[in-house]
């Protein structure tokens, strides 16, 4: 191979390198800083009435409202960190669409399971709502929790 050659694909070889090592740097850099999560924001959220979904169905609760927050999203967009507020309501929820960790801050939900089991769960409680969950998803009066989704596959 010629000096010219070998010249030319030294410098491809180093372009190349650069370019993907630049894309690579740009990619990395987007939300690599530290996000509070901070539970004061709720308060500027508007609350809008609670409507019916493929995926759920309001079945109680007087005229229910609820609002959230995306305090994060990942680079992909599947990835979303929040926070959540609502009024009293229950809902029949036939296949949830995302896996979604809660951890609650106020109030309380009871959830009941397709096999009729239930549980309660209030401040400090934390639980993952998997994709394809049904169920009956009761709040007991107003909550606010944050959460965690991801829509998987």
């Amino acid at each position: 191979m010629g000096i010219i050659m070998r010249n030319i694909l030294s410098l491809l070889v180093v372009a190349a390198v650069f370019f993907c090592s630049t894309a690579l740097a740009e990619g990395a850099m987007k939300n690599k800083k530290i996000i509070q999560l901070d539970p004061s924001d709720l308060e500027a959220v508007e609350l809008y009435a609670v409507e019916d979904h493929s995926f759920m169905k309001v079945i109680g609760g007087e005229n229910p409202v609820a609002g959230g927050l995306t305090s994060f999203q990942s680079n992909d967009g599947k990835l979303d960190v929040g926070f959540y507020h609502g009024s009293k309501v229950t809902l029949r929820i036939n296949g949830w669409p995302v896996d979604e960790v809660m951890v609650f801050l106020e109030g309380q939900v009871e959830i009941i399971n397709e096999d009729g089991s239930s549980k309660i769960y209030g401040r400090g409680d934390a639980l993952v709502m998997p994709k394809g969950f049904v169920g009956i998803w009761r709040q007991l009066g107003p909550i606010k929790k944050i959460n965690v989704s991801y829509p998987g596959q």
